[in-house]
Order: C-alpha cells, then sequence, then structure tokens
C-alpha cells in the first residue's frame, strides 16, 4: 500500500510508505488531507523532484480503466489503478425531464412548441449530455490522481463507419460506387429501368422516395432511394399505401460520429494536461496475450501505460509489467463512482392512490448531515450516507455486523460529500 503525498503549494509529490507517513503525522509535520485515496499534505516548503508518471487510459462507454506506472527506478511498481465507472441514467433522466416538461406545459396551460430556440443544440462542436458527461468524468478522475503525471497513454479505437452498413467491405471494394450516376435521383431511376417499383407504370414523371424517411434517420444513399410515380409517393406519404422493403438507417452512423467527437474531445483536453500519446489495440492486445494476463479494464490499461517503455524487446519479455498485477490490484486499486449533488426533481412522476402527489426530495438536510457525507457512526464504523428518511434517521449501505440506520447523535461528520467517489478494492 502507499500514501500519496503532496507538497505545501498543493503539487503532488511520488508516494510514500505508510511507515513514514505516520511518522511525518506524528511529529506534526504533515496533515490528512483526503483519506480515499489516503493522500497527505506537507506542512514545509520542499523540493519538488519528482519521477516520471506515465497514465494508461482504456477508454469504455461504462467502465474505463486506468493505470498509473512510474518509470526509471519505478519501472516495475504501479503506483495506482482502477476503474471508472460511468453514470449510465444521463438519458433516462433527460427523457424523464422532457416528459414532465411537456405535460406540465399541457397540463397547466397550453402553449405551441417552440422551436427558434435550440441555439445550444445547433452550436459547433456541440456534444450530447450523455457524451459529454462520459467524456468529464475521466477529465475528472484524471485531475485528481495525486501523483506527478508526466504523460498519458490512451488507447485509440477507430470506428469504420463504412464497415457498420456492409461487414463485407475488402480492400478495393471501399472505393467501388454503387451508382450509376453521380447525381442520386438520376442513378435510382436508372437502377430501377425508369419504371415504378409499385404500379409499374412508364412515360411519366418519377420521384426517388427515401425508404426510411430522413426525419426518422433515414441515409441519403441509393440503398434507401427507391423509384415511385407521383400517385404512388403521394399515398405512400399520406399512409394509403406502405411499402414491404427495406431501408437503410444512419443511427448506427450518428452513435458513430458523436462517440467519435467524444473521443476527439477528450484527446483535445487531455493533451492539456501532459504530453499525450496513443496507441492502438492490437498493441495492447498482443502485449496482454504475450504474458498471458487476463482481459480486464485493469489490465488493458497497465499494457496501454507500459506500451510506452516496451520498444521491441520489451513487447515480448514484459519488463515494465509488474510480476504479479492482480497483487498490485489489491494493493492500490480503486472504484470511482459519480454521485449527482443535487436534483431539480420535486415530485415522483405518478401519483399514489389516496395520497396524491408524494414529493421527491422529502429532506436535503438533516441537523447539518447530507447525502453522501462520510460519517463515524458510533464511534466504530465508518461510513457514507445514502439516503435521510423523514422520521429523522440517516441510512447506510447494508453491510453485515454494522448499523444500517443511525440518529444524528449518533455521528460524526468525517467529510463533506464529494461528486467523485474513492472506494477501495476490498
Amino acid at each position: 500500500m502507499l500514501v500519496y503525498v503532496i507538497n505545501k503549494n498543493g503539487n503532488p509529490l511520488m508516494p510514500t510508505k505508510p511507515a513514514k507517513a505516520r511518522k511525518l503525522l506524528r511529529s506534526g509535520k504533515a496533515k490528512v488531507v483526503n483519506r480515499c485515496p489516503f493522500t497527505i499534505k506537507l506542512k514545509w516548503d520542499c523540493e519538488e523532484n519528482v519521477q516520471e508518471v506515465t497514465v494508461g487510459i482504456d477508454k469504455g462507454s461504462r467502465i474505463t480503466g486506468f493505470s498509473c506506472v512510474a518509470g526509471a527506478l519505478w519501472a516495475r511498481q504501479i503506483l495506482m489503478s482502477g476503474e471508472i465507472h460511468h453514470r449510465t441514467d444521463i438519458k433516462y433522466n433527460m427523457d424523464a425531464r422532457r416528459a414532465n416538461r411537456r405535460n406540465r406545459r399541457t397540463r397547466k396551460w397550453y402553449r405551441p412548441c417552440r422551436f427558434l430556440n435550440r441555439a445550444s443544440s445547433k452550436r459547433s462542436r456541440r456534444l450530447p449530455p450523455s457524451i459529454k458527461a462520459n467524456v468529464e468524468e475521466v477529465l475528472r478522475v484524471v485531475r485528481k490522481i495525486p501523483l506527478p503525471i508526466s504523460h498519458i497513454v490512451v488507447e485509440d479505437v477507430q470506428v469504420d463507419i463504412a464497415r457498420l452498413n456492409n461487414p463485407d467491405l475488402q480492400g478495393k471494394e471501399y472505393q467501388k460506387s454503387s451508382r450509376l450516376d453521380e447525381n442520386l435521383r438520376i442513378a435510382t431511376l436508372m437502377r430501377d429501368g425508369y419504371e415504378c417499383t409499385q404500379c409499374k407504370k412508364k412515360n411519366t414523371h418519377f420521384d426517388a422516395h427515401h425508404i426510411v424517411w430522413k426525419e426518422h434517420g433515414g441515409k441519403d444513399t441509393i440503398d434507401n432511394l427507391i423509384t415511385l410515380c407521383k400517385s404512388c409517393h403521394r399515398k405512400v406519404h399520406q399512409g394509403k399505401k406502405k411499402l414491404d422493403i427495406k431501408g437503410v438507417s444512419g443511427f448506427f452512423d450518428i452513435i458513430a460520429q458523436r462517440t467519435m467527437q467524444g473521443k476527439a474531445c477528450l484527446y483535445e483536453t487531455l493533451s492539456q494536461l501532459a504530453s499525450l500519446s496513443k496507441v492502438f489495440g492490437y498493441q495492447t492486445s498482443f502485449l496482454r496475450k504475450s504474458l498471458s494476463l487476463p482481459k480486464t479494464h485493469f489490465i488493458d490499461a497497465l499494457c496501454v501505460a507500459t506500451l510506452r517503455y516496451a520498444q521491441g524487446q520489451a513487447l515480448e519479455t514484459g519488463e515494465v509489467i509488474p510480476p504479479d498485477p492482480s497483487q498490485a490490484q489489491d494493493e492500490n486499486f480503486y472504484i470511482i463512482k459519480f454521485r449527482p449533488r443535487q436534483t431539480r426533481r420535486q415530485f415522483h412522476d405518478l401519483p399514489r392512490k389516496g395520497v396524491g402527489r408524494v414529493r421527491y426530495q422529502v429532506k436535503k438536510e438533516l441537523e447539518g448531515f447530507r447525502k453522501g457525507d462520510i460519517v463515524l457512526v458510533k464511534g466504530k464504523w465508518v461510513k457514507q450516507i445514502n439516503s435521510i428518511y423523514s422520521n429523522g434517521y440517516l441510512a447506510f449501505s447494508r453491510v453485515s455486523g454494522s448499523p444500517n440506520v443511525a440518529k444524528p447523535k449518533d455521528l460524526k461528520l468525517l467529510k463533506r460529500g464529494q461528486t467523485v467517489i474513492w472506494e477501495k478494492s476490498v
């Protein structure tokens, strides 16, 4: 186990052993500033001679792994590692807020929808709320790592949008055009022989109809177009005729594009914190398999971090990988979660029978205690407040051998609740 150290100015230093940290605390030369990860702050000005520390990041949609590896003399030791568990309720909360907003507008008064107040969604380089939150969570954790980070290595994953629609594409087929003309409408008519595909009518005016409508996410490609005459085209849009043909949706393309935008934003911001380099997935996989290591987010991040040192021979020998990564995981491994600081939600969605509308927030604060606070229960157990009951009790996580609820008089505040929660791996 390591104790992390910051100097009097708040700059991180290299970690130390628990025995030395105890001596500094007993002599009054340091004080505790964070309990998880356990960090002390020196009370005197000292030299900032630090070694090179590299952070490897294995980015995922739900879980992101990271590993901090020191170079030079510390090359065989992991200073810190962990997994970032991203929030997955962003879209659900946004949809619930949208539904409540529409219901409230309809219930209280009628106001037509406004379409000219979408300035924020039309600005350039805008990220969807779910992807933006995912990126910012990684950035917040990297900024809070109590180590002198000198280099960041990320695994760059490129999305092949062309193969999302046709997984069989190979070689020169990427350059092969599926059109008979540069004009999409003319190319569709030529493909269908200038004939309505529904009524087989010829010698009339034809339209190129989108099978999956563009307003429903349909792609503007020849695979999503079909030749219809004016009469059939009008019937299809009026709902009097249905097409038994499958079109092409652009949903996967949109998801891939937004994901790549999020990665570009992440890389740009990380490059401002420290020097940034990228590795590819096949390099990480080769190093992990050559060392017979299991595939986990922590191990992938460790391989990503050490690939910076692994040039040539080290890819085969793994000299910069600790001999037992699982042991290093037990000592300095953290699970990081996120808690929203507050919510604007006041009531539950559905009323209860015989009660009516029920308030969502019963009590935001009780005798100075709030959700997320770290407290000492009856002088024995260190707990985190998960909820506040209306009867005056504070509730904690259910662990056998320790109380689940307690009154405020039995608690002692250790640390105010944080939005970034670090949990030590047990």
